[in-house]
């Protein structure tokens, strides 16, 4: 405990004024009386009431004892001891993803951390200044140097996730901006952040606060669904974060209500993926399994590929274990092989989408084409292959690589590629670029530069999938598909649409779209919703899948941790503590309160 103003401990001197004024009262003797017969009523009032009597000689000395010091106590402006935080500003960072809506304790992580940084701004002065950062994909600045220590706790107290997957290292970036020279801190707030994760210089003294708790959490890691014939298969992969073996049950529903149910007992740590067939043709689908400590990641919503028809040719030198993954999504597949003039003859078709391995690019078809093992040369600038130091990184939840996991793929080569033509890169090792998709000559086109037999991709379940889910992007599929939470993407509305609005399945208005610009933002809580576009002709739905991204899929515990910033001064300000003034006035008009009851009854008992 201190005191903020401990100059006003002189007032204690004024209790020595009170005593001097009792050592003055006017005191009076015994007086013998000629009758006492009036003064039996009062004898017995006396014996009757002799305790409070006795009582009432000093307790109200004591009573004004006691108000002076609590009084004088809180002229003193006492305050609580907390942890120390260095410098006069305050910079909290908040991680508001997806993981942070998991329950802990009948309470989620989330509103936990809301209490946590609340109770920290109370330990702040009135002159102290606080600024708080929401950790979004892009980082989102809520207030900046607030004096207004209610204002901030209010702000604080409105905020909601975004379940977006959190950029902590642009935000202490920006935390550190905010601070600039200023001496202050930096306190984050998360659940599973370790300090080999935040991949950028600190500067500050940086605390974080990671929430613990042991957790039970099974989660779903994919679901795909494709069309084979009249009926339709799905690939379920599950995990178990949980520290003991669990049978889990999964339900796969369409629109019309379930449809299979499937069981199967996961070892700890380890994911199952499960094969589901004979499922009837739906809108949409959704697996789901039981409920957990983190919700969020036990169901998943997936949509059959594109249904128009098309045929998919093998070109080259296409691996053996490629084929068999690309028959395992259900595709037809037609291998072309070199005429007697050692070129190849293509089909005249549309809609053909190609798969090309080992063929230099003066040989590759026109239209919708998936490139592995590119020859050298060509527009690419293709070179040699070229040892990988680095673990194969997602650089963003593109649509391809939904429910793939690269934590454990291994790849020891790589083609390097001088031009990438424009493409977008995807999956990167270190800075060079691994998978990489766009348009070219015309035509969507994904490219892989490696030979598969350099990786064990193919034996990984999420292979096929990543595989489905490239053919979904050469097909130019027209269905809005998967966004992230609060994805903002530009949209192709139909030219008689007058109205444009975000529902709910169930017709619950979210949002309505701008049409000036024609830009969907997607709503922030994951789930299942439609796109209403009304015209003179009726409405039109389409619907689409807000996901959770796939690094929102594991739940993890990790440890507070505080790291000394690289240009952090050695002096600090410890900010104010927990003020009690308040407590004691308040006791202290309760004692005055007391001490009034005393006197009065003094007064009316003569």
């Amino acid at each position: 405990m201190g005191f903020l103003a401990p100059i006003s401990f002189w007032f204690l001197s004024a209790i020595a004024v009170l005593l001097l004024f009792y050592f003055f009262k006017k005191q009076y003797e015994d007086q013998p009386v000629s009758w006492i017969y009036l003064w039996e009523r009062t004898m017995k009032e006396w014996e009757t009431d002799r305790w409070w009597k006795k009582l009432q000689k000093n307790i109200l000395l004591l009573l004004q004892v006691l108000f002076l010091l609590f009084l004088i106590f809180s002229l003193t402006r006492p305050f609580m001891e907390g942890t120390e935080i260095r410098g006069d500003h305050l910079v909290v960072i908040i991680d508001s993803s997806a993981t942070m809506s998991t329950q802990v304790n009948d309470q989620t992580r989330f509103d936990q951390v809301k209490t946590e940084i609340m109770q920290l701004i109370n330990q702040l002065g009135k002159d102290h200044r606080v600024s708080v950062i929401d950790a979004q994909t892009t980082p989102v600045l809520l207030f900046a140097n607030e004096t207004n220590l209610q204002d901030a706790k209010s702000e604080v107290s409105s905020l909601n996730l975004s379940y977006q997957q959190e950029n902590m290292r642009e935000s202490i970036n920006l935390a550190q901006a905010l601070l600039g020279n200023d001496s202050g801190e930096i306190h984050i707030f998360s659940d599973q952040l370790k300090e080999n994760n935040l991949e950028t210089p600190i500067n500050n003294h940086l605390v974080v606060h990671n929430i613990d708790g042991e957790l039970e959490n099974i989660s779903l890691q994919s679901f795909g669904v494709k069309q084979i014939g009249e009926s339709v298969s799905a690939i379920v992969t599950i995990e178990n974060q949980s520290n003991i073996d669990r049978e889990v049950r999964v339900t796969v529903s369409g629109a019309n209500g379930i449809l299979e149910e499937v069981s199967a007992l996961i070892p700890i740590g380890e994911q199952r993926t499960l094969t589901i067939e004979r499922m009837e043709i739906s809108d949409y689908y959704e697996a789901k399994i039981g409920e957990d400590a983190y919700s969020l990641d036990n169901h998943v919503y997936a949509f059959l590929p594109s249904k128009q028809e098309t045929t998919l040719y093998l070109v080259g030198d296409v691996h053996p274990f490629m084929e068999r993954a690309l028959q395992s999504t259900g595709v037809e597949t037609i291998t072309l092989s070199k005429e007697d003039s050692a070129t190849y003859t293509y089909p005249d078709e549309q809609e053909a989408i190609y798969v090309v391995a080992g063929v230099m690019e003066s040989e590759w078809p026109k239209g919708a084409k998936l490139v592995l093992s590119p020859k050298e040369g060509g527009s690419f600038e293709i070179r040699e292959k070229v040892e990988l130091a680095y673990q194969l990184q997602i650089l963003e939840d593109d649509p391809i690589m939904q429910y793939t996991n690269l934590d454990h793929m291994y790849l020891s080569k790589a083609y390097q590629v001088g031009n990438w033509n424009g493409l977008e890169p995807i999956v990167k090792s270190d800075d060079q670029t691994i998978l990489a998709k766009g348009n070219y000559q015309q035509a969507p086109i994904v490219m892989f530069p490696l030979d598969l037999q350099d990786s064990d991709w193919p034996l990984h379940p999420g292979f096929p999938i990543l595989l489905a889910n490239s053919l979904e992007f050469l097909t130019e599929n027209k269905e809005l598909g998967y966004f992230d939470p609060m994805e903002r993407t530009e949209i192709q509305l139909f030219p008689s649409t007058t109205e444009a609005i975000i529902e709910t399945v169930d017709g619950d208005n979210i949002s309505e779209i701008d049409q000036g610009d024609s830009m969907l933002t997607a709503p922030s809580v994951p789930g299942l919703y439609q796109l209403h576009e009304k015209s003179a002709n009726g409405s039109v739905f389409r619907a689409f899948v807000v996901q959770v991204p796939h690094q929102e899929r594991v739940i993890e515990e990790s440890n507070s941790f505080s790291i000394s910033g690289e240009g952090e001064q050695t002096s600090s300000i410890a900010f104010s503590k927990f003020e009690l003034w308040r407590i004691l006035a308040t006791i202290a008009l309760l004692i005055l309160f007391i001490e009034w009851e005393v006197y009065r009854r003094g007064i009316s008992t003569r």
